[in-house]
């Protein structure tokens, strides 16, 4: 006849145990694979990455700045964000800076009201003294010549 339940069992633990070994053999291999492509991946993107800083350091270097970025480089930031109407008064030509006094009306300020009323006296008291010492040094000549 067949065979006993027993050996059936037996058969059926047998491949289980068969098919749990090739299981776990095959995680492996795919853990392995996975921890091997992630590697492989890193070294591409760091090879890559290294690649375009090169470039952009040999490009950096080789490639001369223009006129307008040199200028725009010594410019400060105010003035490299001017607005377009700006730009264009400052192409058209030269431009004329006017500096005018904002308040005329406040009159002069307690400094220049001072040196107004001060400043003739200071002239005059100051001439009189230079006059003074050339008027006695002839006087003192032409007494010592008689």
């Amino acid at each position: 006849m067949g065979a006993s339940a027993n050996e059936i069992d037996r058969e059926i633990n047998e491949t289980r145990a068969h098919l749990d070994e090739n299981l776990d053999e095959l995680q492996a291999r795919a853990a392995s694979g996975a921890k091997r492509v992630g590697v492989m991946a890193a070294v591409g993107l760091l090879a890559g990455l290294a690649v375009v800083g090169a470039v952009v350091l040999v490009y950096r270097r080789v490639r001369k700045p223009s006129l307008a970025e040199r200028v725009q480089d010594i410019l400060p930031d105010v003035l490299v964000g001017l607005p377009d109407e700006v730009r264009s008064r400052i192409r058209r030509g030269p431009v004329k800076v006017v500096i005018t006094q904002e308040d005329e009306d406040a009159g002069p300020t307690a400094w220049e009201s001072i040196g107004r009323k001060i400043g003739p006296t200071l002239v005059s008291t100051a001439v009189g003294a230079v006059m003074s010492r050339f008027v006695d040094k002839t006087s003192d000549e032409s007494s010592a010549e008689e």
